[in-house]
């Protein structure tokens, strides 16, 4: 399939959006991900992996700096349970990614 035969499935986007996200210059919109994942039947995860990973790195790095600072965090009552909640999604996410 050519890129301005993709463009007009897609609807939403011109060849040269298309061209510039194969070669990874620009990553897809949120709805052209979809339309992608949509046309092809694959995860947009799969179809952009260089993007997808960027993109999970940066949310890893963050997610361990929050935990980290509410493992530091000194809190009473409701917001100590609050916490120790959020503490919690995180050890159940990290026991999911090992199995």
């Amino acid at each position: 399939m050519s890129q301005r035969q993709l463009a007009r499935i897609l609807g939403s986007i011109t060849a040269a959006q298309i061209s510039r996200h194969e070669r990874s210059v620009t990553p897809p919109s949120l709805l052209a991900a979809f339309g992608y994942q949509a046309v092809f039947q694959q995860p947009a995860s799969d179809i952009f992996p260089g993007f997808f990973h960027t993109v999970e790195a940066g949310i890893e790095e963050r997610l361990g700096e929050l935990e980290s600072e509410l493992g530091n965090y000194v809190a009473k009552g409701r917001a100590a349970a609050i916490i120790a909640r959020q503490l919690e999604w995180f050890c159940a996410r990290r026991d999911s990614e090992h199995e």
